[in-house]
């Protein structure tokens, strides 16, 4: 199988082969066409993740990541619209896994220590990454100017409901809301209260802070 992964920024050249790979049997080759170094790097890291052998073939500006497929084929179905298949909540033994809380405390990635529009444009790109993510957090909690994320016109929404989609709980908090102005406009999730997300967060296992 051959996919065109040309001019797609970070991280989608990685995300067409993660889910390109999904369709394939163990032993079939995935080429994947790109036209950026970084890609190329980014793909190599996610073959020796998964243990499968890549090859790599320049031609002037542009190189084919050859991955060859190891095992048997994944589960596809649940990987449609470009989103990865669930992943189950317990590990061997019926041992439950750590619960997993991600409080998004604004639109920005990496807030105050660049520039803003690049903030947003990380911030979108991180979430569109997660949703495609086998293992995905239990809660994801947007307090402050996160608030804009889950409100009309994010560009983050359809990410949002895919994770949503997928099992994962999605709170605003209803004062930043109400500061902002959007608690009428929430498009995914619920509207929460402090007092919620103080509980979730003493209750989570692992607590993500952006």
């Amino acid at each position: 199988m051959q996919i065109d992964a040309r001019n797609k920024a970070c991280p989608q050249p990685v995300v067409m082969a993660v889910n390109a790979l999904r369709s394939l049997s163990g032993g079939e080759v995935l080429e994947v066409l790109v036209n950026d170094e970084v890609a190329v790097e980014n793909l190599k890291r996610m073959a020796a993740g998964k243990g499968y052998p890549e090859e790599v073939r320049q031609q002037g500006s542009e190189w084919t990541v050859v991955i060859t497929k190891q095992g048997g084929a994944e589960d596809a179905g649940a990987a449609g619209a470009g989103a990865a298949p669930a992943a189950e909540k317990t590990i061997s033994c019926g041992i439950s896994r750590k619960k997993e809380l991600i409080v998004v405390a604004t639109d920005q990635f990496g807030q105050g220590s660049g520039n803003p529009a690049l903030g947003k444009t990380l911030m979108k790109n991180y979430l569109y990454a997660l949703a495609q993510q086998d293992v995905l957090p239990d809660w994801l909690i947007f307090i402050n100017g996160g608030a804009f994320l889950t409100s009309e016109g994010s560009e983050s929404l359809e990410d949002l409901k895919s994770l949503e989609s997928r099992g994962v709980k999605i709170f605003t908090c209803g004062i930043c809301a109400d500061f902002y102005g959007v608690k009428s406009k929430i498009k995914v999730g619920v509207i929460s209260n402090m007092y919620d997300i103080a509980r979730m967060m003493q209750e989570a296992d692992k607590v993500v802070r952006i």
